[in-house]
């Protein structure tokens, strides 16, 4: 983001305001394309702690952040929340972040401090030395991030792809070698089959953002005879998900109008158009301006259309405002009305995947407690899985997580409760153990999830 005809004064303004933000942050390019390896629960924390500071300040003192605003931001169970963002924050501590350009090779550490304070309940962070300079006092070459937009990304690749997507949303597109990116994300030694990375990396991405951002992309693949070797990115604003809008506009419409004048005025003249008068005025003038540039009486079209979507509401009557406004008002109380039914039955949603996922969990659990044998079975299909050509990522994640004793069947019991990997791959197993019982879980919440217009693969 460097645009040179903004005045520096102004620039100075605006990047005052973002850093005043608690939800937006500025990060500079050299850091979002810079090559590391670390977990979204990391990254989150890490843009959590950046977002925390005064970007246009020249110091960058210790930042103190609760365990409950980490927990609202990054998720995680309450009752270990306080084990689960140590273990975190140990591993993020020790990363590596790599940049290199045609000025410098940059090699440092994320932080170079993380303490815990145990009876308080909150951490202080110290950025290392040499990343400071790329976090504060940023004039250029910078992307604006709004960090709600990552709260419900669940891997670091749909995160490090929004920060691409945001990087070049100007473009419309944007592309990398596949060797690239996989060494960007700290993959150079996995995912050698590129259907894998493609599935795992890149479509789950994808997913994620079409669900969850306010941007997502599609992408073409160029091959090297036969081999994939380069992707092309395109991007796209989201009509879905958890975007970030702004409540009071309605972007349907800011979107019809901007098709129908873009050949004459930028978005941000319509948007004004927006923030100044009724939908019904600035369409009426809209169409009124293009019927009479149609006819050859116009010259001047982007002077005309400001002058006949302003002047609708000068040369109406009192009543004819009045009931404008009272329009408005009405449509404003009803957008907020469905607003509010929307996040009702979000939260619906929220607590029916909840309960499901519950379910499953006794479920498992009541097996563990009547099969003597299956954590037996369990260990040792996971070090089959784990032993095999081609092990599934999350066998391996499960196996290298695994706390203790892999032949106690008390370890085992801890680890399905306290380790997320560990977790689904149980759940996988058992659910291919006990299908029938499987199924009649998914048969007994079919019928609310469809009346909330889900899927039983929502559900998961």
């Amino acid at each position: 983001m460097d645009n040179p005809q903004i005045p520096t004064e102004k620039r100075e303004m605006a990047l005052q305001a973002i850093s005043k933000d608690p939800y937006r942050l500025i990060k500079t390019n050299p850091i979002i394309n810079a090559k590391f390896d670390i977990t979204a629960v990391q990254m989150k924390v890490f843009l959590k702690v950046v977002a925390s500071i005064d970007q246009s300040g020249d110091e960058m003192p210790e930042i103190n952040i609760s365990i409950k605003e980490f927990q609202e931001f990054v998720g995680g169970k309450a009752k270990n929340i306080h084990t689960y963002l140590q273990e975190e924050l140990t591993k993020l501590r020790k990363k590596d972040l790599y940049y290199e350009d045609d000025r410098i090779r940059l090699e440092a550490n994320f932080f170079s401090s993380i303490v815990y304070h145990k009876k308080e309940g909150y951490f202080t962070f110290e950025f290392s030395k040499n990343i400071k300079p790329f976090l504060l006092q940023i004039k250029d070459n910078f992307t604006v991030l709004d960090i709600r937009n990552i709260m419900y990304l669940d891997s670091i690749y749909a995160i490090r792809f929004y920060e691409f997507c945001k990087e070049f949303e100007r473009f419309r597109t944007f592309e990398f070698e596949v060797d690239e990116l996989k060494e960007k994300f700290g993959l150079t030694d996995r995912y050698k089959n590129y259907f894998d990375f493609k599935l795992k990396v890149i479509n789950q991405a994808r997913t994620e953002l079409i669900k969850n951002s306010e941007l997502y992309f599609d992408f073409e693949e160029i091959k090297s005879g036969k081999k994939v070797t380069r992707l092309k990115f395109f991007i796209y604003k989201n009509a879905k998900g958890n975007a970030v809008q702004d409540d009071t506009l309605n972007h349907e419409q800011i979107e019809e109008i901007t098709e129908l004048v873009k050949n004459f005025v930028g978005d941000k003249i319509v948007l004004a158009w927006f923030k100044k008068y009724p939908y019904s005025q600035i369409k009426e003038g809209v169409l009124y301006s293009l019927k009479e540039y149609n006819r050859g009486v116009v010259k001047e079209m982007a002077k005309y259309l400001q002058k006949m979507v302003a002047v609708a509401e000068i040369v109406d009557s009192n009543e004819v405002k009045k009931q404008a406004i009272q329009k408005k008002k009405k449509q404003q109380a009803d957008l907020q009305e469905v607003e509010k039914q929307i996040i009702a039955i979000d939260r619906l949603k929220d607590d029916l995947k909840k309960t499901y996922f519950q379910k499953r969990i006794d479920f498992v659990n009541q097996i563990f407690a009547s099969n003597a044998q299956i954590n037996v079975s369990l260990m040792k299909q996971l070090q089959t899985d784990v032993e095999s050509d081609k092990p599934s990522f999350l066998a391996e994640l499960a196996f290298n997580s695994f706390k203790g004793d892999k032949k106690s069947k008390e370890d085992l019991l801890l680890n399905f409760a306290e380790g997320a990997t560990f977790q689904a791959y149980s759940l996988d197993y058992i659910a291919h153990q006990y299908p029938t019982e499987f199924n009649q879980i998914k048969m007994d919440f079919l019928p609310l999830a469809n009346k909330l217009g889900m899927t039983i693969d929502d559900l998961v």
